[in-house]
C-alpha cells in the first residue's frame, strides 16, 4: 500500500519538478545573457529546439517510481526525505544538463535539511553526514582549481549535499561512480565529435544520478539501511 501511495504522490511531484526545472533554466538563460550581453552561446544538442521540453520530461518521468521504489525500502519518515532527496538530484541533472546550472536555490536547503534529518531522524548518523559534506566539498573544490572552472562551483556545492545526505561511506562511493561515468561519457562524446576540446560539458547529471543509485541501494546518513 505504502509503494503504491508513493508512486501517486510521485506524480504530481514529477509535474512540480518539471515546472521548477523550467523556471530554473529560464532564470539561467536570464543570467547568461546578462553576463554574456545577449551574444549567443554554443549549445549542446539537447539544449536547442523541442529537445529542452523533452529532456526536462525524460528527468521528471522516473520520480514516481524511485518515489515507490523509496517507500519499499525505507520506513515511511525515511522515504519521504529520500524521496525529497531524489527529486532535488534529479532536477539538478535536468538544469545542469540544459544550462550548465547547478541552482542554488535547491543545493543550499538541501544541504541544510540534509543535516538536520541527520540530526533527528533515528538511527541518523550527524557526523557521518558532516565529514563527507567537507570531505566532498573540498576535494570538489579542489578539482575545480585543478581544473580551471572544467568543474564548476555548481559541482562543488552538489558534492556538499551528496555528502550531506548520503554520509561515509556512501558519498564516496557516489563520488567515485559519477566522476567514472562522467569521465567515460565525455570522452565518447569528444570523439563522437559532439563536443570540442574546449566545449563545456555538464558533469552534475553524473554525480546526481550516481548517488540516486547508492541512495536507493545503500540508505543514507539520515536513512540507514
Amino acid at each position: 500500500m505504502e509503494k503504491l501511495l508513493f508512486f501517486l504522490a510521485g506524480l504530481p511531484a514529477a509535474f512540480l519538478a518539471e515546472r521548477l526545472i523550467l523556471r530554473f533554466t529560464r532564470l539561467a538563460e536570464d543570467l547568461d545573457d546578462e553576463e554574456d550581453g545577449g551574444r549567443p552561446q554554443r549549445r549542446l544538442p539537447w539544449q536547442d529546439g523541442p529537445w529542452p521540453a523533452r529532456l526536462r520530461w525524460a528527468v521528471v518521468i522516473p520520480i514516481p517510481g524511485f518515489m515507490a521504489v523509496a517507500a519499499s525500502r525505507f520506513d515511511l519518515l525515511q522515504a519521504a526525505g529520500v524521496s525529497l532527496l531524489v527529486a532535488a538530484l534529479l532536477i539538478c541533472t535536468a538544469t545542469d544538463l540544459l544550462r550548465y546550472r547547478v541552482p542554488n536555490a535547491v543545493t543550499y536547503p538541501g544541504v541544510l535539511l540534509a543535516l538536520t534529518a541527520a540530526l533527528v531522524m533515528p538511527d541518523a548518523n550527524l557526523p557521518s553526514a558532516v565529514l563527507a559534506a567537507l570531505i566532498g566539498g573540498a576535494l570538489f573544490l579542489l578539482l575545480s582549481v585543478l581544473t580551471r572552472g572544467g568543474l564548476g562551483l555548481g559541482d562543488v556545492k552538489l558534492a556538499v549535499l551528496i555528502g550531506a545526505a548520503l554520509g561515509l561511506p556512501a558519498a564516496y562511493q557516489a563520488m567515485v561512480l559519477g566522476v567514472v561515468a562522467g569521465g567515460v561519457v565525455i570522452l565518447v562524446l569528444f570523439l563522437a565529435g559532439v563536443v570540442g576540446r574546449r566545449q563545456a560539458v555538464p558533469y552534475a547529471p553524473f554525480l546526481a544520478l550516481a548517488a540516486v543509485i547508492v541512495v536507493l541501494t545503500q540508505g543514507a546518513a539520515f536513512a540507514p539501511l
